[in-house]
């Protein structure tokens, strides 16, 4: 019986997961350590052989084990990953990510889903698939974050895109919490001169907690061959962020203007000064590709794995020492969020959000509608195919009023509808010009687009919709909260996890039977 007991024992300390990772002021800590953690990782997302039409390399078994390889002859502890599919099983990938101690920070929208920077919008169809994604990947204990955007504001004509980012950011972090998950959600930019100052402001700012990212990620690309932290830029990347309330990490970098990559950015990322202002950061990218930034070449199906000549050299680069950092129950932070960036001509976005998208709501409108469009079903997977929806949208839009389904950034106005579906708001649009010609069955015949008319409407009026109650969120799987968690909230550094409970358990059960 004391065998099977320590034998039990022995074996819950063997697969004992990765410790959850929380954030206390600007630095990310081990929640039950309390030491202060760096990320130092590569990006992650092989394209070579896969034709998948949503790539996934985590759902990838035997090319995920090739790789974890290599990733631990790295000195990794974590990925970052940009798209993958939420309808296949990454149990065993993460499995064996967390065996070798690599952590995951994972993009939550992915090209087929995503703020688009030149007519952006935060809807429903968005909503949908953000929480799909995150549903499937919020249990895994080796999960450190979630990126809400990558580069969405990337110049000042596309800066009215970062307020339904935030919206999304604030609605994806509100449905974390709703779950019983605080996992970190942040965003990642494209450390453009001209606008970085405003988004590095504009993502810290606000009363509203849940419209604040957790974390911020630069792309920086500034560091290329002989160059030091000054000639290189670095200073002045870096100096937006003293002070900075909320941790900050380098997403990507690893210039390759020049050939091989040395990597010596590395040693400045984790020196005691930087190590103050960053949580260390990911080497672009894991995989050659068209590119040329890989560290290895490989192929979906085949377990080769070809070292480039840069890879010896990030190895080395990786293998200096961590900064040992400061413990959570030592550190008593008192930084505040920024001030919004004003109004002006390079920043296109007021203080006031996109609503949160409702669904009923926009059933509702939709069932109220007697011309709609009539899509089919692959209609968000068409590409070019659905430009001709949009130019007839465009059009009728141009000689009436689309308020109802449109937003103005700056003066934080947006219309009732304004988060509905694509579908459903050209449909609005559609049925606007009927309404518009008085009700003549024939302006639903528009040439180019599947269109329906409905001579009964479900819903007698549209009116009706305004009232309609929003069902409460809710995990859109059976997914379970990964447990107590210390994010965002004062600790001392002594967290109990739910796993050091069941050993602790085990452990004064196996004592007390010595004992007797």
């Amino acid at each position: 019986m004391i065998k099977l007991l320590l034998a039990v024992l022995i074996q819950s300390v063997a697969v004992r997961s990765l410790d959850q990772l929380v954030i206390k002021g600007n630095k990310f800590f081990n929640a039950r350590t309390g030491e202060q953690f760096y990320f130092k990782g590569v990006d992650y997302q092989p394209r070579l052989g896969n034709t998948a039409a949503n790539p996934d390399p985590l759902a990838d078994v035997a090319g995920c084990k090739r790789d974890i390889e290599a990733f631990k002859d790295l000195g990794l502890n974590s990925i970052r990953v940009y798209e993958v599919d939420y309808n296949n099983n990454h149990d065993e990938c993460m499995k064996a990510l967390d065996d070798a101690g690599i952590y995951l920070v994972l993009d939550v929208p992915s090209p087929k889903y995503s703020v688009n920077r030149a007519s952006p919008t935060w809807d429903t169809y968005l909503f949908e698939n953000y929480k799909k994604k995150v549903d499937a990947f919020m249990k895994y204990p080796n999960l450190a974050a979630f990126l809400i955007g990558n580069e969405v504001t990337n110049d000042k004509t596309t800066t009215p895109a970062s307020a339904y980012v935030k919206a999304a950011l604030r609605d994806i972090k509100t449905y974390l919490n709703s779950t019983g998950n605080q996992i970190p959600v942040g965003y990642a930019d494209n450390d453009d001169e001209e606008i970085r100052l405003s988004l590095i402001d504009y993502f810290n700012c606000g009363d509203d907690p849940m419209a604040r990212a957790d974390f911020y990620g630069v792309n920086t690309y500034r560091w290329c061959g002989n160059v030091n932290f000054k000639t290189s830029g670095y200073a002045n990347m870096i100096q937006p962020f003293v002070d900075y309330g909320i941790p900050v990490m380098i997403t990507e970098y690893g210039c390759n203007k020049v050939q091989p990559r040395t990597f010596s950015e590395v040693k400045a990322i984790y020196s005691p000064e930087l190590s103050e202002i960053l949580s260390g950061g990911f080497v672009y990218e894991y995989s050659q590709e068209d590119n040329n930034y890989g560290l290895v070449t490989v192929t979906q199906g085949s377990s080769s794995v070809k070292k480039t000549p840069d890879y010896p050299y990030l190895k080395s680069a990786y293998g200096m020492p961590m900064p040992a950092g400061v413990n959570m129950k030592n550190y008593n932070p008192s930084i505040s969020q920024r001030a919004c960036p004003e109004v002006g001509n390079a920043w296109r976005v007021g203080t006031v959000l996109p609503p949160t998208p409702k669904f009923k709501t926009c059933e509702c409108m939709m069932d109220s509608l007697n011309c709609i469009i009539d899509p089919p079903a692959d209609f968000y997977n068409m590409g070019d195919t659905t430009k001709e929806y949009g130019l007839t949208a465009d059009n009728i839009c141009g000689l009436t009023s689309c308020d109802k389904v449109g937003g103005d950034t700056v003066n934080g106005t947006y219309g009732d509808f304004s988060y509905c579906s694509p579908v459903q708001r050209i449909s609005w649009i559609i049925n606007k010009n009927l309404v518009n010609n008085g009700m003549d069955k024939k302006s639903c015949s528009i040439a180019g687009i599947q269109t329906k008319y409905i001579e009964s409407p479900k819903q007698s009026s549209i009116k009706n919709c305004g009232s309609v109650v929003e069902e409460k969120l809710t995990p859109s799987t059976n997914e379970k909260s990964r447990g107590d968690a210390t994010f965002g909230k004062k600790s001392s550094g002594n967290v109990l996890l739910p796993f050091d409970i069941y050993v602790c358990t085990l452990t004064i059960i196996l004592v007390s039977f010595l004992k007797l």
